[in-house]
């Protein structure tokens, strides 16, 4: 099964301190990063997500490098369905007591360029498990204008992806492919202001659905069924100020409109503080609101013969609340230490996310909300 990537929500946790000073990045170095992320929800979904990457500097310019992360997945959804207490009469799926449902492993490779003007990376991610395979190339693009006060950017990423379902099931097509091009602009007003700019184009096609969701009523039991094309358009931008020289605030709006008929709302703040020399604390707050897909209907309104069902709630309307605590460590040299802890950074952070209250999430999780922990420890050497 294709959960939500955790790579996609850690993401949105913790954002590394923006530089004022000008918007070009840090030069290339040779780096190792190991990691180790946790995710659990109420609808006993939990996810365990070591990784490592290792970043090569081959030239003054280039840069090759390489991740590798592996998630462990024990998910509701793939032993029995998904419904809590509930056999599952559709898919006859078990889990196998003391095991994971699913391992998937992700290795990522890439290629960076970067001079005073300009920053260019390629790259290719493969990943594998029971019953999905997810494969994607990407490459971006930053050019520096304006005495690096301005930056353009360019995105895009393609995943020709695959389902294989678990059980014996035949699908209409067994392909999901994905599109992804992000535009963005990003300008320094003054040493302490900057904003940022992003259009974003997704589309996507193939089957969208998930092969494990269903509705069960007393006449019918039937898969779901979504459309086999769906295209968004995103707008955000996003507000830096420094406050202080030890204090910024981040303030962030994304709106985002599909053929679905979704709209959907992102507010998001953020408050960085050093709270001393190596230690930089951070909080932060988003609240998100969306409309449903035009096909979704009250559970007890579907009829087995509709041309589209579904009960993933995603799809439904409702809004989100996330809370998050971030802390970024950069630890100093003793006289006494064996690596020079100078080159290393380390962070960590916590977000708590809850839904409003949700008939279609009382409906396959037998709860009135979706409630979810992720933890994340990252550390960053050097050499």
């Amino acid at each position: 099964m294709r959960l939500l990537k955790l790579s996609k929500i850690v993401a949105v946790i913790i954002f590394v301190l923006f530089s004022f000073a000008a918007l070009n990045a840090e030069e290339l170095k040779d780096k190792i990063s190991l990691g180790y992320d946790f995710y659990t929800d109420s609808g006993d979904t939990k996810v365990y997500s070591p990784n490592i990457g290792i970043y090569k500097k081959i030239t003054g310019n280039f840069l090759i490098g390489g991740k590798l992360r592996v998630d462990a997945i024990t998910s509701a959804t793939m032993s029995n369905g998904g419904r809590k207490n509930t056999v599952d009469a559709v898919t006859s799926a078990t889990r196998s007591h003391g095991t994971f449902d699913e391992m998937r492993y992700a290795p990522n490779i890439f290629a960076e360029y970067k001079d005073d003007e300009n920053a260019l990376t390629l790259g290719g991610y493969y990943s594998t498990e029971n019953d999905y395979i997810g494969r994607s190339l990407y490459a971006d693009y930053t050019r520096l204008l304006n005495e690096q006060n301005t930056a353009l950017g360019l995105a895009v990423s393609y995943a020709f992806d695959k389902w294989r379902p678990s059980f014996s099931r035949v699908l209409s097509t067994y392909d999901r492919n994905e599109t992804d091009i992000d535009a963005s602009v990003t300008q320094l007003f003054s040493p302490t202001f900057s904003g940022q700019l992003v259009y974003s184009f997704i589309e996507k096609d193939g089957y969208l659905a998930s092969p494990y969701y269903y509705l069960t009523t007393k006449t019918f039991s039937v898969f779901e069924r979504y459309p086999e094309r769906r295209t968004g358009h995103a707008l955000a931008f996003k507000l830096i100020k420094a406050l202080d020289p030890l204090t910024s605030l981040h303030f962030k709006y994304r709106l985002y409109t599909d053929t679905w008929d979704i709209n959907a709302h992102t507010f998001e703040v953020e408050l960085y503080r050093e709270i001393a020399k190596p230690v930089t604390f951070g909080v932060r707050y988003r609240f998100y609101t969306q409309g449903a897909a035009d096909f979704m209907k009250p559970i007890s309104q579907y009829k087995r013969n509709d041309q589209y069902i579904g009960v993933d709630y995603r799809y439904s309307a409702f809004n989100s609340n996330t809370f998050g605590l971030a802390l970024i460590f950069k630890p100093k040299t003793t006289e006494t230490a064996f690596i020079d802890l100078n080159k290393m950074k380390i962070k960590c952070s916590a977000d708590y996310y809850v839904t409003s209250k949700n008939d279609y999430i009382r409906y396959w999780y037998d709860m009135d909300r979706m409630k979810a922990l992720l933890t994340s420890l990252t550390i960053d050497y050097e050499f």
